[in-house]
């Protein structure tokens, strides 16, 4: 017997599924249209409107978000990732985003961190 968990996460896997499918569908959108604006499979987006995936890849997330023209965190506070130790990190945002070299990336978030600790330190905030 599922426990609740694993009720909630169905459930808010076919609520992200039908969202995106009402933007795809506003848009005047197929799905194999929306697969080749954002760059994934056509059959990844119909498992994603028909509730299949409950932990769906966030780079992917992102890039439908830049196809239908709304914010990547609409998307991934949809798929359940809205407390910060689930959202993706910042070198897969890089990554996802920019087509740069693995070195230039670690650079990147290696620099951030640096920043994120002296702006934590700054507030006295230890987390």
């Amino acid at each position: 017997m599922p426990d609740h968990a694993d009720i909630e996460k169905n459930e808010q896997a076919s609520r992200l599924g039908e969202h995106v499918r009402n933007l795809r569908q506003s848009r005047g959108l197929s799905v194999r249209g929306l697969a080749a604006q954002a760059g994934v499979d056509a059959t990844w987006i119909s498992r994603l409107e028909h509730g299949v995936y409950t932990s769906p890849d966030p780079r992917y997330l992102w890039r439908l978000a830049q196809s239908l023209e709304i914010d990547a965190e609409d998307l991934y506070l949809d798929a359940g990732y809205s407390d910060g130790r689930t959202l993706p990190g910042f070198a897969p945002y890089l990554r996802a985003k920019y087509d740069l070299p693995a070195e230039a990336i670690a650079q990147l978030e290696a620099h951030f961190q640096l920043i994120n600790e002296k702006y934590h330190e700054k507030k006295g905030d230890t987390t």
